[in-house]
């Protein structure tokens, strides 16, 4: 009798304390759920991304890889044509060709005002000779030196000339900028050109090697004694930017 007494006590707090605690109970339970879930995905995703960041870096280092076997070619490619040319002009009994170029970083803008005039770090400029500056493997203006600073004059700023060639037929012409446009001067009214020729570098003002690509034509004007042309550059520099300087030909 006490055991069946006993029992229904147990079976009445039992009762008692689902009623009243239960809602409680739930919700501490759930959130513990809750806690142990979002946790879960946390580490997942961690890892995830941890995964995921290292296959991409694995990516990368492949590709850069390929990259330096294809600069290392490259760069073989270029040392046996530059003997063979060294080797032709010595049978002429000319000067050997090493020409030298140096990594430049455009800093600043020389005036808030002006965005064709940008200061550069370098220290391998010297001498007063205006240099040509390379960017992803087209012309991106000349080097000069102001109040000994080395300083980037963009194409088309209006003290940025040298020389070029149009088209295939190496139509010669002299780049000068507009200020917000660059152009072709003095293109003989004898020679053909056409919208959308290549312009290149012709390496004739010892400022840029021959064949560095400046932009195409993309408008043709009729002067009195020459041709002019409007010209569409390959590339705009934004801040900070890397060039190469021609330091010598």
């Amino acid at each position: 009798m006490k055991s069946k007494i006993y029992a229904i006590l147990i079976l009445s707090f039992l009762i008692f304390v689902s009623l009243y605690y239960g809602e409680k109970i739930k919700n501490s339970v759930l959130k513990i759920n809750d806690f142990v879930i979002n946790f879960s995905y946390d580490i997942g995703g961690y890892i995830a991304d941890s995964i995921s960041e290292h296959l991409n870096q694995a990516e990368q280092i492949r590709l850069l890889k390929e990259q330096n076997h294809k600069l290392e070619e490259a760069n073989a490619l270029v040392s046996t044509f530059a003997n063979q040319l060294n080797l032709l002009l010595e049978d002429k009994n000319s000067s050997q060709h090493f020409p030298q170029v140096s990594l430049v970083r455009a800093i600043s803008y020389t005036r808030l005002d002006n965005y064709n005039r940008l200061w550069l770090s370098s220290t391998s400029f010297t001498g007063n000779k205006n240099k040509g500056l390379i960017y992803k493997g087209y012309t991106a203006g000349i080097a000069v030196l102001d109040d000994n600073r080395p300083m980037a004059l963009l194409q088309q700023d209006e003290d940025c000339v040298f020389s070029v060639y149009i088209g295939k037929d190496k139509v010669p012409g002299v780049l000068q900028g507009l200020g917000n446009s660059v152009s072709i001067k003095f293109i003989p009214k004898t020679k053909n050109i056409n919208l959308g020729d290549t312009v290149y570098t012709s390496g004739l003002d010892n400022i840029f090697f021959s064949g560095v690509p400046v932009g195409t034509v993309k408008e043709i004007i009729d002067d009195e004694v020459y041709q002019s042309a409007l010209i569409e550059p390959f590339v705009e520099i934004s801040l900070p930017s890397y060039m190469y300087m021609i330091d010598s030909l």
